[in-house]
């Protein structure tokens, strides 16, 4: 259809002339491009030639082209492992450890006599904080595992909103006990959180006790609600860490003071074992994983020495083990990047790949603070810029350690209240990564992260105390330590605070023009929408299960005659979450509300034509929230769909509206306004019809 304005357009290019119209097409058909001027390749050479100058070789800011190709494993000592077949990066365990990952069967390690509520028993999975469409971190400010309840919904406009919430099932529960010392139960098992908390108690599964200052958490609180006290970190680039976690728990010798690594692991498989502790999976997942037959299939395919030795010894458990999980798991980690991004096909050759706003952000992210730019690049290089430019091994998973964490002056995440509170000391904060070494000199300071993905995160910084990505770069550009604490003590780094070297003003001095380029290269020149949304036609792989990993019976026949049920993992549940909210999240369940959002007639009018209008006032009468969508459905006798707005029709043929609920919710005493326009059957002066409200997303 050609509306009055697309008219006039094509008016106007006739007289534009060819050369014009086709700079015009170009735009309408990649509204990333920009127009092919004279210059703008010799333009986007010397930015490409600039950039090489600056970083040693512009291709150590390429991502391999092939799993094959990324970074293998580093021992904590720097040693190459990449030829222990114990790191071996295969298909086959990726496969395994990707299904793992969204998996929620593996959080099995519910126990009552410890606080845990049986309800919440395999709900969550390492997905539950880390899901592709939040960046792989969580997308929210508490991040949740087994006690949350929702994954998150699509609003009216298509944007994904992430939402994991405290289960309103156990919030009772919850409320009426005591959270903090003097819980007659005791969390022996204690999670991340709980670790500030421990003095000299033994912990099942260590042979030795823990030196942090503290009281043990007697409550068990974390077994009913699992969060941790930090941002969430995401899993993006993981390849191209050697310490993992924001203090860089993960990847640390076993023998550092806050070390926990028995297996002398790289960073990743580090990572997987802590967090198996930490989220409720660790020595009750393999019993769950071998009832499955499909699993059993991928972890032979995936170990096959192990699984020889398994049939020798008719031992399942050497096969199917939380060891072997932790390493397919990890494999999985360590394929997660992205490699379609504006930058990286600029990178590759495309002259028109980033914009002009993109490409002056770039050059500022690559101009050193004292000449003018914002120095970013120094922090932030190699592929995943997440590493020091001079690093020896800047392009690898890398060599440098203590050089990429930092105190900028930042305060707490809100969940570290509980360990003040369990301190009994009101000036606790954070310590960053002097809470792994034991040194003053690492007080307050975290690690570096990568650049990728930033505007699906959400939130930012280890305390999740800024939303938006320009936010973050005006708190660079000030100089200016947002806590009194961290931002007076010896190690705040001078990077922050005087970039342009000593004597020189705080911050980085940018203009406001200059702060919205760089915030648009970091915000959308370093963003690939197929890490959360499948293409199947990108290099960057979905980080989500997507349609060839869960469609078993086109792409794996094998695993669909062992059971397995297209468009679920393996084990059938839900994929990330598995409580009641998650699945309706999901499209796989939907709640009938229709007792508490009642609906009220206000007016019905004969439009004339055989057509009929209906508006309802619905108000939600309850005491709890409606939440994701609201299905409104028209049940008719006949079931044949007679209303005309319909965004859909039941699986039974009925039609139903989709309401985009604002925020995700309609809250108690909260209405809303629908408007019916039904086409009426030959002879029929008025349409009687039942109407149903459900909750949920997708087709019901």
């Amino acid at each position: 259809m050609i509306t009055p304005l697309r008219a006039t357009l094509l008016g106007c290019l006739t007289l534009l002339g060819t050369a014009a119209m086709a700079d015009l097409a170009d735009e309408s058909s990649d509204s990333r491009a920009r127009y092919e001027r004279p210059g703008d390749a010799a333009e986007a050479a010397r930015l490409r030639a600039f950039v090489d100058r600056q970083v040693g070789g512009i291709r150590r800011l390429m991502v391999p082209a092939r799993d094959a190709d990324i970074p293998g494993a580093q021992l904590p000592d720097g040693t190459d492992a990449s030829s222990n077949p114990r790191y071996a990066m295969t298909e086959a365990k990726r496969y395994l450890g990707k299904q793992l990952f969204h998996d929620p069967v593996r959080t099995a390690r519910i126990i009552p006599a410890f606080g845990g509520i049986p309800a919440t028993r395999q709900t969550g999975s390492c997905a539950s904080c880390h899901q592709g469409e939040s960046s792989s971190k969580s997308g929210t400010l508490i991040n949740l595992n087994v006690g949350g309840e929702g994954r998150g919904y699509t609003d009216a406009e298509g944007r994904f909103v992430p939402r994991r919430r405290p289960r309103v099932d156990i919030l009772p529960r919850l409320r009426s006990t005591p959270l903090f010392p003097g819980d007659a139960l005791v969390d022996e098992l204690p999670t991340l959180s709980d670790l500030f908390s421990i003095a000299g108690v033994s912990v099942p599964g260590r042979d030795r006790k823990l030196p942090d200052p503290g009281t043990l958490l007697r409550t068990g609180r974390l077994d009913a609600l699992d969060s941790v006290a930090r941002n969430a970190p995401g899993v993006l680039g993981a390849a191209f860490n050697n310490r993992v976690l924001l203090a860089g728990f993960a990847g640390e010798p076993d023998a550092s003071p806050g070390g926990n690594n028995p297996f002398n692991d790289p960073a990743q498989e580090s990572v997987a074992l802590l967090l198996l502790d930490a989220h409720r999976m660790l020595d009750f997942q393999s019993a769950e994983l071998q009832k499955i037959p499909a699993y059993r299939k991928l972890f032979r395919d995936a170990f096959p020495t192990e699984a020889a030795q398994a049939d020798a010894a008719g031992d399942l458990n050497l096969l199917i083990n939380d060891q072997t999980v932790l390493r397919a798991t990890a494999t999985f980690m360590r394929s997660s990047v992205t490699r379609d991004t504006p930058w990286d096909r600029f990178l590759a050759g495309s002259n028109r790949a980033l914009t002009d706003e993109q490409q002056r952000g770039a050059k500022l992210f690559f101009t050193a603070a004292d000449k003018g730019g914002a120095g970013c690049y120094s922090c932030h290089s190699g592929p995943m810029l997440n590493k020091q430019v001079d690093d020896p091994d800047v392009a690898g998973v890398g060599r440098f350690v203590e050089e990429n964490f930092f105190n900028i002056g930042l305060g707490d995440h809100p969940v570290q209240a509980l360990n003040r509170l369990a301190r009994n000391d009101p000036h606790f904060i954070d310590e960053g990564r002097r809470e792994i070494t034991g040194r003053d000199s690492d007080l307050y300071k975290f690690r570096v992260v990568t650049m990728r993905q930033l505007k699906d995160a959400r939130f930012y910084t280890h305390s999740g105390e800024f939303s938006n990505i320009r936010d973050v770069v005006q708190y660079f550009n000030a100089g200016v330590p947002r806590n009194a604490q961290t931002g007076a003590a010896s190690t705040l780094s001078t990077r922050f605070t005087h970039p342009r070297g000593p004597g020189s003003q705080r911050g980085l001095g940018l203009s406001r023009s200059q702060v919205d380029d760089l915030t648009e290269f970091l915000d959308n020149g370093l963003y690939d929408p197929a890490f959360a949304h499948f293409d199947p036609k990108s290099p960057t792989p979905l980080f989500q299960l997507s349609p060839p990993d869960i469609t078993y019976s086109v792409y794996r026949p094998e695993l669909a005659a062992l059971g397995a049920v297209d468009g679920l993992p393996i084990s059938g549940l839900a994929q990330d979450n598995n409580d009641p909210l998650s699945r309706r999240d999901a499209g796989l369940e939907f709640l009938n509300v229709t007792s508490q959002a009642v609906p009220r007639l206000v007016t019905s009018k004969d439009l004339g034509g055989g057509l009929q209008e209906d508006v309802y006032r619905i108000t939600n009468n309850g005491t709890t929230v409606v939440d994701t969508h609201l299905l409104v459905i028209a049940q008719v006798d006949s079931r044949r769909n007679r209303l005309l707005n319909a965004s859909g029709t039941t699986k039974a043929g009925e039609g139903y509206i989709r309401v985009f609920l604002p925020d995700g919710v309609l809250n108690p005493g909260q209405s809303i306004t629908e408007r019916l326009v039904f086409r009426l059957p030959p002879n029929t002066r008025r349409l009687n019809y039942n109407l149903v409200l459900l909750s949920g997303q997708g087709n019901p």
